[in-house]
Formats: C-alpha cells, sequence, structure tokens
C-alpha cells in the first residue's frame, strides 16, 4: 500500500485526474438517485415528538 502511494505522489497531475474522476462519479450518482425529482425526505425526520 505504502509503495502505490508513493508512486502516486510521484505523479500529481494522475492524483488530481483520479480525485476529479472520483467526486465525478459521486455526483453521477446521486444524479441517478435524485435525478428524477424526487427530493422528497423520509417521513421518519418530521416525526411528531
Amino acid at each position: 500500500m505504502e509503495a502505490s502511494l508513493k508512486w502516486l505522489a510521484a505523479r500529481p497531475r494522475l492524483q488530481v485526474t483520479l480525485t476529479a474522476l472520483y467526486y465525478l462519479a459521486l455526483i453521477a450518482v446521486l444524479l441517478l438517485m435524485y435525478g428524477r425529482g424526487n427530493f422528497e425526505t423520509p417521513e421518519f425526520v418530521y416525526q411528531e415528538f
């Protein structure tokens, strides 16, 4: 693991590219989950106390 981190640290452009791909994948997952306009919160959040 440490050797791969050193290898990645030696290539900053690849590190930035992989980080950007990671965040783009997160955005894509959020769009797939909520892209249909389903922005309703679950009912258990607003239970009466």
